[in-house]
């Protein structure tokens, strides 16, 4: 697959912006509205700075001129006059003063001049800089608070690393715009408009000579900013890739070495590295031909300065006043020092003002790369007139619902059942059945095409989000936890939890014992995932933190799948009590763990199959009993001519029942158990099971 072809399919590669978008710049400058006072303040001392910082080369003209009397000029004159209303001398007064006088006056001056520019730049830096941060810090806090508030499936489009690329490499290159790019090029503006003003000043003619270069910075300035931009977003999409490749390898670490991949990923992950290295070298490769003309081309204005300059000063040979000078076109020495300098000032800010083009591309593309992401509307969002419930009192219904999470793909096809208040139903099926689906359904992580979903007579979506999903806990099957200690983790940062809500629900499922042994106790620390602790452990913790909620339903997603034997039997005990007053929705491969279940509901391709309780669904002999077989045995007595019936998995001719058992558990997912099933049949032991229906 090209590079262009695996590009369009990521997030950052829908972006379809201009090479310059001042629509894309305006609205990232628009994050400063609200702190307008210091951005008010800061403009105002980034235009005194300015002002300040075009001073010193008049300064230094004037110094030429009237200590070392070359002539009467313009800086001269400007000079003086400024001087005299600071000391008691009049402008020609201080013309007629001693050369060391003159020194020590213009020498105090020119100091003063640069710790008051110093002070300025400071104080401006300082503010520009926390501004920046504040807009940053919005911008990162909008964007993770949209990133959580979007469905499930923008996370399932998209890798982890790419997402985390978006709050940190990018709104990192906003933040050298807006800490560094910005003050530049706020001071380097104003500079420009102060040096152009005192050029043509100073001289007209010389002022046009300088500008005469401006034209063709420009057209390299645009050249360069054309194939940067397109640079820059190759090497971002790369950069992304990388990320989250890493991101997924160090997930699956565990994988890579139980099946010795690892050779496979370093290439994996060069092919990927060297590609970001080419995008990289790509974009430095245009800077690197931008930034020697620029410099090349400011050279020659300033050869053009010195060359006219010089032929001026030529001409004014024993000429002393300003008149004199003007008849013949020729300049003091003191002019001619004052252009040389502000020529080379000129450029100064014109060759910074080039530099940050490359910084404000890249956060150009890291902006687009942003909005992107802010731009995603949300599938799942509170209906107009939605209403936050209270406490359910637990019946749901599924109503002819149709789903599917591709087009053309259907998942649930008029699937329609009952559950009642308190009541426990089972859902069992072949993966892909669609048991995880209608759990989706309830919590409202998608809307259903077709039908409608009730929870106590009324469609979820006329519930708002916060409250359907508060009287909802889900426990799955891959527990996640959060760093931090078991307390917090239990209680996810609800503050109405107390200790002793927490101990309450840890006692109810068993998980109170290994707690009480760690070091701190619920204070122990939990490390990312959880990796600490067992599965199991991990499991009984996942129980707590949904029984300290004390929902009015409950769903538990192969909750008990990672749990031993003796532990299940502590859990199973506890699940009375829970499951007491409440609604519980159960996924489970294990039978066993469903038997108690008030309804227990079959999916089979998309469709409820059957539904009833245990021994109603054995009665039928159809899907269920066929699965119940497959888990205790019953096949090894089950005729082998017997004809499969309407949904039942057909046993192969010759197949032992021992083999059955072990392709049931690796169908199931649970690969350790087939090979342990495999070993007792070959130590000739059988597992029991309970008595077969009749």
């Amino acid at each position: 697959m090209s590079d262009d072809q695996f590009e369009d399919d990521l997030l950052e590669e829908r972006i379809k912006t201009r090479t310059w978008d001042p629509v894309l710049l305006r609205r990232m400058l628009l994050y400063a509205r609200r702190y307008w006072p210091m951005v008010l303040a800061g403009t105002l001392l980034v235009m005194v700075s300015s002002f300040l910082a075009v001073m010193p080369p008049l300064f230094v003209g004037a110094l030429v001129d009237i200590v070392f009397n070359t002539g009467q000029s313009w800086p001269g004159d400007i000079v003086a006059g400024a001087v005299s209303l600071f000391t008691p001398w009049s402008a020609l007064e201080i013309r007629q003063l001693e050369a060391a006088d003159k020194l020590a006056i213009f020498g105090a001056l020119f100091l003063s001049l640069r710790v008051g520019t110093f002070f300025i730049d400071w104080g401006n830096g300082y503010l520009l800089n926390n501004l920046g941060q504040k807009i940053l810090y919005d911008i990162r806090m909008e964007l993770f608070s949209h990133m959580h508030s979007l469905s499930l499936n923008f996370f399932h489009r998209n890798p982890v690393g790419r997402l985390v690329n978006r709050t940190t490499n990018d709104v990192g290159s906003l933040e050298k715009m807006f800490s560094v790019a910005l003050v530049t090029v706020l001071k380097d503006l104003f500079m420009l408009t102060g040096i152009v003003i005192m050029l043509f000043v100073l001289d007209v003619t010389l002022a046009a000579i300088v500008l005469s270069v401006i034209p063709f910075m420009v057209v390299a300035a645009l050249i360069f900013r054309k194939y940067s931009r397109v640079a820059y977003r190759k090497w971002y999409a790369a950069q992304s890739r990388l990320n989250a490749f890493m991101a997924e390898s160090m997930s699956g670490v565990r994988v890579v070495q139980l099946f010795h991949k690892e050779k496979r990923n370093d290439e994996a992950y060069d092919q990927i590295g060297s590609d970001f290295r080419r995008h990289f070298l790509v974009q430095r490769k245009a800077w690197a031909y931008f930034r020697p003309a620029a410099t090349t081309l400011s050279a020659c204005g300033i050869g053009l300065v010195l060359w006219f300059c010089g032929s001026a000063v030529f001409r004014g040979q024993g000429l002393s006043t300003a008149a004199e000078l003007t008849a013949v076109g020729a300049i003091s020495v003191g002019v001619l020092v004052s252009y040389l300098q502000y020529a080379e000032l000129f450029f100064n800010p014109i060759r910074d003002l080039t530099e940050k083009i490359d910084v404000i591309v890249g956060a150009m593309t890291s902006g687009e790369r942003i909005f992107t992401i802010l731009d995603e509307k949300r599938e799942i969002v509170d209906r107009e007139g939605a209403q936050a419930p209270g406490r359910f009192s637990g019946s749901l219904t599924f109503d002819d619902v149709h789903f599917s999470y591709k087009p053309q793909e259907p998942v649930l096809r008029g699937v329609s059942f009952e559950v009642k208040p308190g009541q426990s139903v089972a859902i069992v099926g072949h993966t892909g059945a669609g048991k995880t689906t209608i759990i989706n359904l309830i919590c409202r992580f998608y809307d259903v095409n077709g039908g409608r979903v009730l929870v106590d007579g009324r469609d979820v979506r006329d519930y708002t989000l916060q409250g359907l999903r508060r009287n909802i806990a889900v426990v799955h099957q891959d527990v996640f936890l959060f760093a931090g200690t078991i307390f917090d983790n239990i209680r996810l940062g609800e503050e109405s939890i107390t200790l002793e809500q927490v101990k309450a629900a840890c006692e109810y499922v068993g998980a109170h014992r290994f707690i009480e042994k760690l070091p701190g106790g619920y204070d122990a620390r939990v490390e990312e995932g959880g990796k600490t602790f067992s599965a199991g452990e991990r499991q009984l913790l996942s129980f707590a933190r949904a029984l300290v909620f004390n929902p009015s339903i409950l769903i538990l997603d192969e909750a008990t799948s990672s749990i031993d034997t003796h532990t299940e039997e502590m859990i199973q005990a506890a699940m009375v009590k829970l499951t007491r007053g409440r609604t519980s929705v159960i996924i489970a491969h294990r039978l066993s763990t469903i038997q108690r279940a008030d309804k227990i509901l079959v999916m089979h391709k998309g469709k409820l199959a059957e539904q009833g309780n245990h021994q109603q669904l054995l009665a039928l002999r159809g899907i269920y009993h066929r699965l119940y077989q497959l888990q205790y045995s019953a096949l090894a007595d089950t005729p082998k001519d017997q004809p499969a019936g309407d949904g039942e998995i057909p046993r192969p001719e010759g197949t032992s029942a021992g083999a059955m058992r072990a392709f049931a558990a690796v169908t199931r997912g649970k690969a350790a158990d087939a090979a342990q099933q495999v070993e007792a049949d070959r130590r000739g032991s059988k597992r029991s099971a309970p008595v077969r229906p009749g």
